[in-house]
C-alpha cells in the first residue's frame, strides 16, 4: 500500500527532464578490432589457407555423412559445393556460415562464401 513515507520519498527523488536534454550526437565510438574488410583473393597463400580451412572442417562434416569441396574463386567470392548428407539438409546454411567463419579466421580478412 502507498503511504505518506512513500509519497515523501517520491517527492525527494530527482527527476530527469528528457525534453531539455542535450541532443548533440555522442562521440564516435572506436571501431572494434576484428577481421579486416574483404581483400582480393589472389596468390597461392590464399589458396593454401582456403584448402587448410576446408580440410579442418571436413572431418566434422564427414562424421555426419556430408562433405564440402572447394570449387573456385570468382569475383572475390569463394564457391564451395556441399555434398552427401549436406545436400538438402535444413542446416546447410549454418554449415556455409561455419565455413565462412573458418576461412575468415585462416585468411585474416572477411570473405564471402557461396554454395553452388
Amino acid at each position: 500500500m502507498f503511504d505518506a513515507a512513500d509519497a515523501a520519498a517520491a517527492l525527494e527523488t530527482p527527476r530527469v527532464n528528457l525534453i531539455a536534454r542535450d541532443r548533440r550526437p555522442a562521440a564516435a565510438a572506436p571501431k572494434p578490432a576484428g577481421p579486416r574488410p574483404a581483400a582480393r583473393l589472389v596468390g597461392p597463400e590464399h589458396l593454401e589457407a582456403i584448402a587448410a580451412g576446408l580440410e579442418e572442417m571436413r572431418p566434422r562434416l564427414q562424421r555426419d555423412g556430408g562433405d564440402c569441396e572447394f570449387v573456385g574463386i570468382e569475383d572475390g567470392v569463394v564457391r564451395v559445393r556441399l555434398t552427401g548428407a549436406c545436400v538438402g539438409c535444413s542446416l546447410a546454411s549454418m554449415t556455409v556460415i561455419g565455413v565462412r567463419m573458418k576461412l575468415t579466421e585462416k585468411l585474416g580478412f572477411l570473405v564471402k562464401v557461396i554454395p553452388v
